[in-house]
């Protein structure tokens, strides 16, 4: 682990010195060089994403696809999100908007003495052993996504920007980047005050970054194979993740408020949210609104769901008819 991480180190260091900082220094951005590491090592995490996702998910789903389809238009969209959230939107709202925040939180919390304790302040004997402390975080940061995605399906403003992800359905490896932007600074923002709070050092986050990420864009790809009956129990798989992503119907109204783990299926196994059926389902959304997604483009799109979201917004404030027993 730490071997590799030290190659990332050394590969961003270089990056930095030949590229980023001669470009600060020649066009006067200098107020920036201590966030440039930030940005390039979130692009840098993007490549080598994209690089797994081409070299090894879709050759899968070409061999081994779960579901055949006359053509791959609707997909087609997806990789778009993918580009633009690995390799240039996300990270840049992520470094205009969220950095600022992130110190200004940092502060704040120093001010009143908020601090939470860190995991190795709970347990001090994690602390020279790096595994099990990665471990560690890794598990409450899994925890973390699982109750965010629970959130996003619950809370009716939020689940009207999170159906753009479910609308999908040609639901492909490339599909676990399909989100609103603003679905997505949501998010970002709430794993970096997650990460702040237990103590995940910047190196170690990018790792987390790393490994759910990979694992999410491969429970997302269109392969009619899983990892087994035991292993499925342990990480998240296509299949598994795949009755998520499934059409409600009149038998399972409720199908897609299952399984919501990213990588550990052990929240959904706890809470009661696990569905193990192994039943081939078709994905996407029986809501004629959102399923309208389908016929968009990436702009489209967005604009569609914002939309729905301040359709959300306003039902929220509405009263609500009380039911009167007939006369």
């Amino acid at each position: 682990m730490q071997g590799l991480i030290d190659t990332w180190v050394d590969v961003q260091s270089w990056i930095l010195e030949t590229a980023v900082h001669p470009l600060l220094f020649r066009f006067g951005y200098m107020t920036f060089f201590e966030d440039a590491p930030f940005v390039v090592e979130t692009l840098m995490l993007g490549v080598v994403q994209i690089a797994v996702i081409l070299l090894v998910f879709r050759p899968l789903e070409r061999l081994a696809p779960a579901e055949h389809w006359p053509d791959r238009k609707l997909a087609r969209v997806d990789v778009v999100y993918t580009l633009l959230s690995k390799l240039g939107l996300l990270p840049f709202i992520v470094f205009v908007v969220l950095y600022p925040v992130n110190d200004w939180l940092q502060e704040s919390v120093r001010d009143y003495d908020l601090m939470l304790p860190t995991v190795e302040q709970v347990v001090p004997w994690l602390r020279d052993k790096p595994l099990l402390l990665f471990a560690t975080y890794f598990l409450l940061y899994d925890l973390a996504g699982y109750l965010l995605h629970r959130m996003q399906h619950a809370v009716p403003w939020w689940w009207a920007l999170h159906s753009l992800h479910h609308s999908q359905r040609q639901v492909t490896c490339w599909s676990d980047d399909r989100n609103h932007v603003l679905d997505d600074v949501l998010a970002s923002f709430y794993f970096a005050v997650v990460a702040l709070l237990i103590g995940v050092q910047p190196s170690q986050y990018v790792a987390l970054l790393l490994v759910s990420r990979l694992v999410e864009s491969f429970s997302h790809a269109n392969v009619r194979f899983g990892f087994g009956r035991v292993l499925d129990k342990l990480v998240v798989d296509p299949w598994f993740h795949r009755t998520h992503h499934a059409r409600a119907s009149a038998s399972k109204p409720h199908i897609h408020d299952s399984n919501f783990g990213a990588v550990l299926p052990v929240w959904d196994l706890l809470f009661g949210t696990a569905v193990y059926d192994y039943k081939r389902r078709p994905t996407g959304v029986d809501s004629r609104d959102a399923d309208a997604d389908n016929g968009k483009g990436w702009l489209g799109q967005q604009v569609a769901v914002l939309g729905r979201l301040g359709r959300a917004i306003i039902a929220s404030f509405r009263p609500r008819r009380l039911a009167h027993p007939a006369e």
